[in-house]
């Protein structure tokens, strides 16, 4: 892959191997939190693994890929292993408080802002900060807008102006996770650009 495609994929990932025991579907029929009470509970979730994965699509082409993330609020610490389908490591991100180190073939790169380090790299403005929100369905901005669904008060979409452009998530396959209603299915554009990202189980 080229190292450009590499680091776009890196975006996607920092979206991600173990099952939630209690991994029941949500029904539109049951009883469900109100937004609010939604909201704060999920806002409380700071630690957890995810493992699943994305689909990169533009007009040129589509790219796939697996991933694992990790995110220790008590350590401060987040890890990334993104990978081919065919189990071959295309990255490794490990964050230590604001630090941040970025290994592709073979070469490292340190940082302390990602977004700048994935600018500088392929010019692209990524929403990497708000993504450990969006995926819960939650504001990252205060101008962000979220849409609920009328009957389970989940989140149904999300638009955000994040770096001054319009990203749009739309969410799908609500599950419990232990005691949070979580997406299992995402899909984020912005522009020409797609992502569709399916989860295949979160740990909390």
């Amino acid at each position: 892959m080229h190292y450009k495609q590499l680091l776009i994929l890196l975006f996607i990932g920092i979206l991600s191997a173990c099952s939630s025991v209690n991994d029941i579907p949500v029904s539109d029929k049951q009883q469900n939190q109100d937004i609010e009470t939604r909201n704060k509970q999920v806002s409380a979730l700071k630690s957890w693994t995810i493992a699943g994965k994305i689909a990169f699509i533009n007009e040129q082409k589509r790219q796939s890929a697996t991933l694992h993330w990790q995110k220790n609020a008590v350590e401060n610490s987040e890890s990334l292993n993104l990978s081919t389908l065919f189990g071959i490591q295309v990255l490794s991100l490990k964050k230590q408080h604001n630090n941040v180190t970025l290994e592709v073939d073979g070469q490292s790169y340190a940082t302390q802002n990602l977004d700048e380090l994935i600018y500088t790299l392929t010019g692209l403005n990524l929403p990497t900060r708000a993504m450990s929100y969006w995926l819960k369905g939650l504001a990252y901005l205060p101008s962000d807008k979220v849409v609920y669904h009328d009957k389970t008060q989940l989140p149904e979409s999300l638009t955000s102006s994040y770096n001054n452009k319009v990203w749009q998530v739309k969410y799908s396959k609500y599950h419990h996770i232990e005691q949070f209603q979580l997406a299992k299915q995402l899909t984020i554009t912005q522009g020409d650009l797609r992502i569709k990202i399916v989860i295949h189980s979160w740990k909390t």
